[in-house]
């Protein structure tokens, strides 16, 4: 999945102290890798059988993939680890299919013939074996190696040295599928994930670029095969430019399937690797410009006589159907399976707060018609999941007790693919209540460059739920205390003017600067409500802020953002550390859809 789309944004700026998140079981520790129940064997799929075996699929996404700073670590985008409690939780969800992004970058070697980090590669085997343990398929591959916009990326189509990056992507695979030898066919490998220039996203890519990734397959395909085993008959999943359909299935734009001679299996061994976020502005794009789609958005609009403005100008249902058919006829009819390996809509349910049902039953329909016309084309979706439950979010499971948090969509996406119906969702009403309050909080938050700081209200580990969130944390040594600052925190039972702070704290001596301030709160963002007159105060020192972030956070609460080293978007705020305390002063309008 390419960067510009959401990956736990907030994740570095709410997660403030290092600490491991837990989620709905840790890693397995009743077995080691290597300890797996059905790995090896002769299980084979063919083409015949492919789509029927695989069915639904899920992505475990920004886990694996995830990293801080060009080390992969699973919790560093706020997911807990992966666990066999939440594939349990998929399997029985009705997926069969799981694809685990994985990134290796400074895992990698180079000094030592670019040999891959023991202990991550068995941690990959580990989270594949859970998949097993449930007879379930899973895909694995090199994710953010390739992507130029993230550190220590080095798997670059648009690279300056390419005989390194060849010699280098065939010492990963290699390791690899040694690694994975034994495996039956449950497991296939894709040789990458968006790979192109990071700038090309549609028009002709370039074709030196473009006849780099081509020669990347081929260095997948003959490094795989040549390492034996099962490997020599395995399913290998591939992508053209940026896995974009129209310039995978036009020939004129560059892309061909390698060559495969060393494959045992009698048949073809090579799937088609695409994704579809189409039309972006509706299914993937932060913002309330688009929020209805296809033919449920244009009913929800005539039952509210309200304004189609809303409603997706393009990529309706002919549009999806068009893009599956070219797949349909450029590579399935011709014995190549396709996998659609992440579609998706973001969660833009507080769009409008009349109606968050409703907008939430066309995010289902959509879902339900991707799927559904995947598989009625003979391609095989995987959902893309990348843990974030809220606005924006694209998270069908709450990680943290494995819980389902979005079963309609769920529940639609299993039955299209089952049924080959691309209406299975038209039909799916949701009916979840919207819980009001007769009084709301916020709080003010920080952090300054030692790490001496309070955290957000949801955060897991010093949030509101714990002992510490009215502590001003400090750490000294290995051990957290209490800093002895004093919390004011605000009461919000209607609109209004309030003031956050915190005081008796001399922060001068503490450090030079903030890393983070913020206001949080323990109520759902919606964009009704408005904030506006924001001030800091900084001992007797006032300082208006013109422009402060509004959003909502991971938890979908409304969140104010002032200063954020982590956010380049946000412009820096001159100030003095103050010898006693911050505050901040703000008004709050349209706060009717949360307090009644």
């Amino acid at each position: 999945m390419s960067m510009c789309k959401r990956y736990l944004s907030l994740a570095c700026s709410l997660t403030l102290a290092a600490s491991s998140l837990v989620g709905c079981g840790s890693k397995d520790s009743s077995s080691t890798a290597g300890d797996t129940v059905q790995n090896t064997g002769t299980f084979t799929v063919s083409m015949a059988e492919l789509q029927s075996q695989m069915g639904a699929g899920w992505n475990y996404g920004n886990t694996l993939e995830a990293n801080s700073g060009g080390t992969p670590s699973e919790t560093a985008w706020g997911n807990p680890e992966a666990s066999q409690e939440m594939v349990d939780a998929v399997k029985a969800a009705g997926f069969n299919t799981i694809r685990v992004p994985v990134s290796y970058l400074d895992k990698i070697d180079d000094s030592n013939g670019y040999k891959v980090d023991e202990a991550w590669l068995n941690r990959v085997q580990e989270v594949v074996d859970y998949c097993y343990k449930d007879d379930m398929f899973v895909i694995i591959n090199v994710h953010g190696d390739g992507y130029n916009s993230i550190n220590g990326g080095w798997f670059l189509c648009n690279g300056d040295d390419q005989d390194y990056i060849r010699e280098k992507y065939a010492a990963l695979w290699k390791q690899i599928a040694e690694k994975f030898s034994g495996y039956d066919e449950h497991l296939i490998f894709e040789s990458m994930n968006e790979e192109f220039d990071g700038v090309t996203y549609s028009g002709q890519p370039d074709p030196d670029y473009y006849a780099n990734i081509m020669d990347y397959n081929q260095i997948f395909v003959d490094t795989v095969r040549a390492s034996g085993g099962n490997n020599s008959h395995r399913w290998l999943l591939m992508p053209g430019w940026n896995t974009d359909i129209d310039q995978t299935t036009d020939p004129a734009y560059g892309f061909h399937l390698p060559d495969d001679p060393n494959n045992t299996a009698g048949e073809n061994r090579m799937i088609v690797s695409v994704h579809c976020y189409a039309p972006w502005d509706y299914a993937g794009q932060e913002d309330y410009g688009t929020w209805l789609w296809g033919k449920r958005g244009q009913e929800i609009v005539e039952i509210n006589k309200a304004p189609n403005i809303n409603l997706a100008r393009w990529g309706n249902e002919d549009y999806i159907v068009g893009q599956f058919q070219k797949l349909k006829e450029t590579f399935v009819d011709k014995g190549y399976p396709v996998i659609v390996g992440e579609f998706g809509c973001i969660d833009k349910t507080p769009a409008n707060s009349g109606i968050p049902n409703q907008i939430a039953e066309n995010r289902v329909y959509y879902d339900g018609y991707i799927a559904g016309t995947a598989a009625k084309n003979g391609c095989i979706p995987v959902y893309w999941d990348n843990g974030y439950n809220g606005t924006y979010g694209f998270g069908l499971f709450d990680r943290t007790d494995c819980s389902q948090t979005q079963p309609e969509i769920i529940s639609t996406i299993v039955k299209a693919v089952a049924d080959k119906d691309p209406d299975a969702g038209h039909e799916v009403r949701v009916k979840k209540e919207v819980v009001k309050n007769d009084s709301v909080h916020a709080y003010i938050g920080l952090q300054t460059k030692v790490y001496t700081f309070r955290n957000t209200y949801n955060d897991a580990q010093y949030g509101g739920a714990t002992e510490w969130f009215n502590t001003l944390v400090k750490w000294e040594g290995d051990d957290a205390t209490d800093a002895g600052a004093v919390f004011s925190d605000a009461d919000i039972t209607a609109d209004g003017t309030y003031t956050v702070s915190v005081s008796g704290y001399d922060f001068s001596a503490d450090s030079d600067g903030l890393n983070m301030l913020f206001v949080s709160t323990d109520f759902q963002y919606a964009p009704a409500m408005k904030i506006s007159d924001v001030v800091l105060k900084v001992d007797d020192t006032e300082i208006p802020i013109d422009d402060p972030l509004v959003m909502a956070d991971s938890s979908n609460n409304l969140y104010i953002e002032l200063v954020n080293i982590y956010n380049t978007d946000l412009a820096p705020l001159d100030f003095a550390m103050p010898t006693d305390s911050f505050s901040v002063t703000f008004t709050i309008s349209g706060t009717s859809s949360v307090l009644g």
